[in-house]
């Protein structure tokens, strides 16, 4: 890598050419930006000052795929700025009746224009630079920001006569990066990220895997799976919060695909997630137009499986699928995607599949609340992809027969134990507790139906902070209590946060509120987990163990989360 200061003519080298990826996102500049951009450029040339516009990385290509001159190079870094200042010079140059200055600036050796556009935008761009913008590519290029970039730099074109190109060309500068060929870009871009860089595993990953020549591969496989409309756009770019990472939903996918083919490995860093990507294409695949089927047509059953916005919808019990997605989301569990995926892509009985859903949901469940760690999930459920497994019949053989202790699912006891022993997070207590509700609701026996997942708050039923409203008790058992009362049987849920006077009170007003602040009677009656425990007349550690008791028998039970042994023949959940 070299890094250094550039100026515009070192940059637009006249025996090189630049090419902005091909299938890269179109420019994206607006007014305010052109605004500046101009106002900026105006200021140089007035003051005759040194001016940095910015960074530059440019990667290494080899030969151009078609221009005629030997060396290419890839825009890494600098769209926005090299598209803007050429269409700038432009007009400036036409303002000054200097066209043959403009041409030896920004056209290379063999009279191309020297930035070569991506597919949205090349059109547009080299007609505005070759002054062949006539009607018919305008009404083509109808809401492109490189036609209105133009326009507006046009729109000042009496106030740019003023300026003298070469005060530009002598003061005007980048910070530029040059790559070699091999170098990982998207590690460059994860070290300045801290300058606005935004360029995700997807950007890089289709340029990858598609030429200018591709088009054709392009628009039948990765288009319509990823691009073809605002609704799919916003979906795969939605953030997702993966572990202490916030992560782009498209960035999910791509890793769980990847790491279910063979030989890659196990577990991946997210920042090395593209390189994996070409180590993978350059090794292990030989027809790279079947990957490219294959990846996007797994793309497809990833989206109509996998939904971050579901948790805001009312679960229904039996939705397996849906089922799944709170455990991704709602536990941000995202280690299970890869045979969620799996089972999706391969299991093609609705009944097998659901039945398989809800064994997997079981084993992360029951560990869950038995207290068992989660550490070897990637691998775990990487294996289980791999070794195709894909019958309901065949993941109950590999839980039941696995030695690995990550691996086994808890029996019932250990559930008991863990509903008195265990403590959860809040997330992790919510989302049990939902899960419970919704599988033994009996919705004909209430007025309301059970909302989505964010619509509940989670509530101590017996206060942190007890010994202000709470009946005391002896020195010895102090521990105890604050013990007993982190334990799922003093959590609930309540389809609204309590004012927090009300929530340290003592238990008969916290339970039925006052006049202006309403208590647990407002918004936790109507709750199969909670309504039997709001007739208790005092809670206590023995209200609390009780009621522990009666959720774990609900967990354990054929609605919820029972063993194999008990649904097996073909495994089947009652919701």
């Amino acid at each position: 890598m070299e890094a250094g200061k550039r100026d515009i003519t070192t940059v637009f080298n006249r025996a090189r050419t630049l090419e902005i990826p091909f299938f890269q996102r179109s420019y994206v500049w607006k007014k305010e930006n052109w605004e500046r951009f101009a106002d900026d450029l105006i200021a140089v040339s007035q003051r005759k000052e040194g001016y940095f516009l910015g960074s530059i990385i440019l990667k290494q290509k080899g030969t151009s795929s078609d221009a005629k001159v030997g060396d290419a190079r890839l825009v890494i870094d600098g769209q926005q700025r090299l598209t803007s200042l050429a269409l700038f010079f432009r007009v400036l140059c036409d303002a000054r009746k200097q066209a043959e200055l403009f041409g030896q600036v920004f056209f290379n050796l063999a009279g191309q224009v020297t930035l070569r556009h991506n597919r949205n935008d090349i059109e547009v761009f080299e007609a505005a630079l070759g002054g062949t913008l006539n009607k018919v590519v305008r009404e083509r290029a109808a809401g492109n920001l490189v036609l209105g970039a133009f326009d507006y730099f046009r729109s000042r074109a009496k106030e740019l006569a003023h300026l003298d190109p070469m005060d530009l060309i002598n003061h005007v500068y980048f910070v530029g990066i040059d790559l070699g060929q091999d170098e990982d870009e998207q590690q460059i871009f994860d070290t300045i990220n801290s300058l606005g860089v935004d360029l995700t595993t997807a950007e890089l990953l289709k340029n990858e895997l598609f030429d200018r020549s591709d088009l054709h591969l392009f628009e039948t496989t990765w288009l319509p799976a990823f691009e073809t409309d605002e609704g799919r756009r916003q979906y795969w770019s939605m953030p997702v919060t993966a572990g202490r990472l916030r992560r782009q939903n498209i960035d999910l996918f791509l890793q769980s695909f990847l790491v279910t083919q063979p030989g890659v490995p196990d577990e991946m860093r997210v920042g090395a997630l593209f390189s994996e990507y070409k180590k993978h294409l350059q090794q292990r695949v030989d027809d790279r137009a079947t990957f490219i089927r294959g990846l996007t047509a797994a793309g497809d059953t990833y989206r109509s499986a996998v939904d971050p916005e579901s948790l805001n919808d009312p679960l229904d019990p039996s939705d397996a699928e849906g089922r799944m997605n709170l455990l991704v989301f709602g536990l941000q569990m995202t280690t299970v995607l890869p045979y969620f995926l799996h089972v999706m892509r391969t299991v093609g009985d609705a009944k097998e599949r659901a039945s398989m859903l809800r064994l997997v949901e079981s084993f992360v469940m029951r560990r869950l609340i038995a207290g068992e760690t989660n550490k070897h999930y990637n691998r775990f459920f990487v294996q289980l992809a791999r070794a195709d497994v894909n019958t309901a019949a065949g993941l109950v053989r590999r839980l039941r027969e696995a030695e690995d202790p990550g691996a086994q699912l808890p029996s019932d006891d250990a559930v008991r134990r863990g509903f008195q022993e265990t403590n959860l997070t809040n997330q992790q207590a919510r989302v049990v507790l939902y899960l419970i509700e919704a599988s033994i609701r009996d919705e004909e026996r209430h007025t309301t139906t059970l909302a989505g997942y964010p619509h509940y708050t989670l509530e101590h039923v017996m206060p942190k902070k007890w010994r202000n409203h709470w009946d005391s008790v002896p020195e010895d058992r102090v521990d105890l209590r604050n013990k007993t009362l982190r334990k799922l049987g003093n959590l609930t849920l309540l389809s609204s946060a309590l004012n927090r006077e009300i929530r340290d009170s003592g238990w008969r007003q916290k339970k039925e509120g006052t006049k202006k602040r309403p208590g647990l009677m407002r918004y936790g009656t109507g709750l199969e987990i909670f309504d039997e425990d709001l007739k208790e007349e005092a809670w206590t550690e023995e209200q609390i163990v009780a009621r522990g008791n009666r959720l774990a028998s609900a967990a354990i039970g054929p609605r919820v989360w029972p063993l194999p042994e008990e649904s097996l023949g073909t495994p089947t959940f009652r919701g």
